[in-house]
């Protein structure tokens, strides 16, 4: 299957189905999200100093989600951020910076229960110990309406990988793993990246969440908008 026709059997289905942030995070119970802007001209946390600031960035969020008690702290597909220092976001082909953002983040604590929406097999359960990186992460593959996609989880505690080997089987609504700390996690505020592919192309131990702008009307039609799955308001 060419890669358009897998992407628009894939947005197909995608957009038939329903599913609830509760199923992702059923602890939390909150089906609404506060849309957060973490591109170039954010107000949130403005500089890379900001960014970098767990305290700072931390006590942000924590504003946001005293003011928005219900709803989760979520946004970032196909933004393009100024955020990213570490030498891992360095194209290995150009002078170009990696800077366009994959997946959906969801802005929540440590120790948070992520739990799986679709029936998966394990393909990769890593920790990653690079300056922000993903810390531990987990992808997922999956088979739904003889369409097969995998789903990425990123920025896990490194116990939660700990158990898996590749082949392992996770049923839905079984739980993945839990939201990793700043020193564990890639040295990130809290939170979940979550991100669908429909190909791994040849990435084994690895893929990436954030691509370089010339080459995003590619990585558009390899990541579909995890949106698509949750339909959600994001403005």
């Amino acid at each position: 299957m060419d890669k358009k026709t897998h992407f628009n059997k894939f947005k197909t289905w995608a957009t038939n189905q329903n599913f609830s942030l509760v199923d992702l995070f059923p602890t939390i119970q909150r089906k609404d999200i506060y849309p957060i802007d973490l591109s170039i001209n954010n107000t949130t946390v403005r500089t890379e100093a900001e960014f970098n600031n767990p305290h700072f960035f931390s006590k942000q969020l924590h504003k946001i989600q005293k003011k928005n008690p219900t709803k989760i702290i979520s946004g970032g597909y196909l933004e393009k951020r100024a955020l990213y220092t570490s030498d891992l976001y360095h194209s290995e082909i150009s002078t170009e910076k990696r800077n366009i953002h994959l997946g959906l983040d969801f802005w929540l604590p440590e120790n948070t229960p992520i739990h799986a929406i679709f029936d998966g097999e394990i393909i990769c359960a890593i920790h990653q110990k690079e300056l922000k990186g993903y810390g531990g992460f987990v992808i997922l593959r999956h088979q739904e309406n003889n369409i097969t996609f995998y789903t990425l989880y990123g920025h896990l505690s490194e116990k939660s990988i700990e158990k898996y080997v590749v082949g392992n089987k996770i049923n839905k609504k079984e739980q993945i793993g839990v939201l990793g700390n700043y020193e564990e996690n890639g040295e990130w505020v809290p939170h979940l990246h979550f991100q669908i592919m429909l190909s791994l192309l040849d990435y084994k131990n690895d893929f990436p969440g954030v691509v370089l702008e010339s080459e995003i009307d590619f990585w558009k039609m390899i990541c579909p908008n995890p949106n698509l799955l949750f339909k959600l308001s994001l403005s």
